[in-house]
């Protein structure tokens, strides 16, 4: 057995353990698997994900609700934050280092964020619109997804890009912000 295999199986094993941390934060079809250096913030009726679904990146709902379906890979240092909705769809492939979030973290009234800053409190009224992920995306390394995005079946989006827009399916986008820059046909 070479270091590498050694490393996946200890993280496994660790994943496990580190499941029954966050057993009240989600729900959770069969064969879930929780990456070593993965995790959820949130409750059992905002987090939902599906069968065969393997997670090494961060699900965090702030208030929001997160779906992710059946058999989606989210690869470590990804994160993805709700405070609306972000649904994934079914046999999508994210990279790791990925954002994907509904909300601009902030308000733009600078008023809002210095009262914030102040006294710690969380009432500042930040723009938020559902990100929804159709079946079959793949999305490459570092690739960050704003508010407001809908993403279609089959699409691909490539390292790096700023998905500001819509993406249509089965289309490949690159670029900040990320444009089209192929049509798949098959």
């Amino acid at each position: 057995m070479n270091i590498v295999s050694i490393y996946y199986k200890l993280s496994a094993l660790l994943g496990n353990f580190k499941k029954l941390l966050f057993i009240n934060s989600y729900q959770a079809g069969k064969n879930f698997k929780l990456g070593f250096s993965g995790g959820i913030i949130g409750d059992k009726e905002k987090i939902i994900i599906g069968n065969n679904v393997g997670l090494s990146g961060w699900l965090i709902s702030d208030g929001g609700k997160i779906i992710v379906g059946d058999n989606t890979i989210i690869n470590k240092n990804t994160i993805i934050r709700s405070m609306r909705l972000v649904k994934i769809g079914k046999y999508c492939d994210i990279a790791s280092d990925c954002a994907i979030q509904d909300h601009n973290s902030r308000s733009l009234d600078y008023r809002e964020r210095r009262k914030y800053m102040l006294t710690g409190n969380f009432d500042e009224k930040v723009l938020n619109s559902p990100v929804i992920i159709g079946d079959d995306v793949w999305i490459g390394r570092r690739v960050t997804i704003l508010k407001g995005v809908t993403v279609g079946n089959g699409a691909i989006l490539a390292t790096n890009a700023v998905v500001t827009k819509d993406v249509p399916s089965l289309s490949i986008v690159a670029g900040n912000p990320a444009k089209i820059v192929k049509k798949l046909d098959y």
